[in-house]
């Protein structure tokens, strides 16, 4: 049995469900956020513990300037010895792409799609989510990757990738099946609210600890 085939089944599922695809397509991205909700948690901390060593890493950065091999070298020192590792950080922000791509796969498939009836295969304004939506779901893919990107990058120098992958990725909806874009822009709005739910738990457990 195929990826695909398994994708098939579970959207089938909860859109018998829910009586929509659009909300079981909604469902399945919650599902799989939560699934991986605890690496979402070490990424946060990740990038706290980064945004500590700020000042730090612009010391190395001033002397070591010139320099680029010696700096690399006592910047990984320091991440070794602070038990932080910026790697780490991405993992959470590369699971929802494989996703993307089998939805992409999927919803591709028009018999798929319409297998449901025009009812539970229409989406808000979307008449077909097998159909690609030109612009607003584009839009909201970009605003929305910008901000949860914006909210866990923590290095300064990886900050224009927080314009020019939204960017690409806007431009890049625009030729997808409009589920998929859901998938995607349901991923981004979810992503926010995780990081934001859990940046106040840690506070709070900070504050318990002081």
């Amino acid at each position: 049995m195929s990826i695909t085939s398994v994708m098939e089944s579970i959207l089938r599922y909860f859109t018998n469900l829910t009586g929509n695809l659009g909300w079981a397509i909604i469902m399945v991205t919650v599902l799989i956020k939560a699934i991986v909700h605890p690496l979402q948690v070490n990424q946060v901390r990740v990038m706290e513990g980064m945004k500590a060593l700020t000042p730090k890493i612009k010391e190395l950065e001033q002397k070591y300037k010139g320099q680029p091999q010696e700096y690399q070298q006592r910047l990984a020192e320091l991440y070794r010895d602070n038990k932080v590792n910026p790697m780490a950080g991405c993992v959470p922000a590369l699971i929802p792409l494989p996703f993307l791509i089998v939805f992409f796969r999927v919803l591709q498939n028009k018999a798929f799609v319409d297998s449901f009836g025009a009812a539970k295969s229409s989406f808000l304004w979307l008449t077909s989510l097998s159909a690609p939506d030109p612009w607003i779901l584009p839009v909201l893919s970009a605003v929305t990757m910008w901000f949860s990107m914006s909210q866990t990058t923590a290095d300064q120098s990886q900050k224009a990738m927080t314009v020019v992958m939204p960017l690409f990725f806007g431009w890049f909806t625009r030729t997808m099946p409009s589920g998929a874009a859901v998938y995607w822009v349901a991923t981004n709005v979810v992503s926010i609210l995780q990081h934001y739910l859990i940046q106040r738990q840690l506070a709070a457990s900070r504050k318990g600890v002081s």
